[in-house]
């Protein structure tokens, strides 16, 4: 029996695709097909599902990219990601981790499996962060200025060494960076939901517990999902705990963050300054007033830009596809009621 496969939208940070819009190269499609015989690959671009509904009703599985309200371009948005659902349809794989934007009736009723793509990004974006850091206590901004400007002057750096750092949501992500910021001698405390010993982190607390742990923080990273429970999770209240040297980066979501809140702290000096991997508008728009704070970097959300990116989705698909035809339970499952 044939098993068709869907594949369409462009990963997000994709190096290398296909002047068509699709962006397998033939060592995916061989790892993908070596699988079975029984497996048929179509590729589809995101720009041409529009219209195609009638052609879609024989997947049994879809790969794909995309499917939010706001999207990029390459990925399939909202509304035709809605339409590779049909009577066929088991399973569908996200390139992304994030799938807030893709639950359907189906998904909700059970009929179709949702499972995403965690651990993908984790490397550059632990590496980014760590970036970051290191921009803002070697103060590398002003170190270009001065270069351009022919200046030779001595700055008063930091170290790193012997630093807070507080890391809210201890998911791949944020245990990398952990360990990141163990090479570096830091001290390492983290939000998480469940509160367990994580390697590489000093002290785990719960999210009631944060505004009593921001004070202690140099560096204030969010790498935790969207989810009711996060979103606004940084308000007036704990921009207030944090201290005036506190360094904010976001790698998580933007809507995690009150934006008007964080400006006012921002402009007022009242915090030290932030990486902004993601915003709470996307693209964010060229008259916000986040790009002339001179104590923000504005990153356009690809903070987990790398070359390695296509092998590690097919690898990460491949392995639950062989779980698929063996009819075993697959792996990075989606719960629509925890949203992660």
């Amino acid at each position: 029996m044939v098993i068709k496969i869907l594949v369409s939208g462009i990963p997000r940070g994709y190096q290398s695709p296909c002047l068509d819009g699709n962006w397998l190269t033939e060592t995916h499609k061989e790892q993908i097909c070596s699988i079975s015989s029984d497996i048929e690959l179509i590729e589809i671009p995101a720009s041409m599902i529009k219209g195609l509904e009638g052609s879609l009703k024989d997947f049994e599985i879809a790969f794909v990219e995309g499917g939010n309200r706001i999207h990029y371009e390459g990925e399939l948005d909202w509304e035709d990601h809605q339409k590779i659902f049909s009577s066929s349809l088991k399973w569908v794989h996200l390139c992304s981790t994030g799938f807030s934007d893709n639950i359907t009736p189906e998904i909700l009723e059970g009929s179709v499996t949702l499972t995403n793509s965690p651990g993908i990004h984790t490397n550059p974006i632990a590496e980014s962060v760590l970036a970051a850091m290191l921009h803002h206590a070697k103060r590398l901004k002003q170190r270009h200025q001065d270069q351009e400007s022919h200046t030779w002057r001595q700055l008063k750096c930091d170290e790193l060494h012997g630093r807070t750092v507080l890391i809210i949501g201890l998911g791949n992500i944020g245990k990398q960076v952990a360990t990141l910021c163990k090479a570096f001698n830091m001290r390492v405390i983290g939000m998480k939901k469940t509160i367990k010993p994580v390697k590489n982190v000093d002290e785990v607390f719960s999210k009631s517990e944060l505004a009593t742990h921001l004070p202690l923080a140099d560096y204030i990273i969010i790498a935790a999902p969207l989810t009711p429970e996060t979103e606004g999770m940084l308000d007036e209240n704990e921009f207030n705990a944090m201290k005036k040297t506190a360094y904010l980066i976001n790698i998580g979501r933007g809507k995690i963050i009150n934006e008007d809140i964080m400006i006012n702290a921002l402009d007022e000096a009242e915090i030290a300054g932030a990486y902004l991997d993601c915003l709470a508008i996307e693209p964010l728009p060229t008259e916000h007033p986040l790009w002339d704070i001179d104590n923000v970097f504005i990153i356009p959300h690809d903070s987990h830009s790398s070359p390695y990116i296509g092998d590690r989705l097919v690898n990460l698909f491949c392995e639950n596809l062989k779980r698929y035809i063996n009819g075993e339970s697959l792996n990075n499952v989606c719960d629509p009621t925890r949203g992660y």
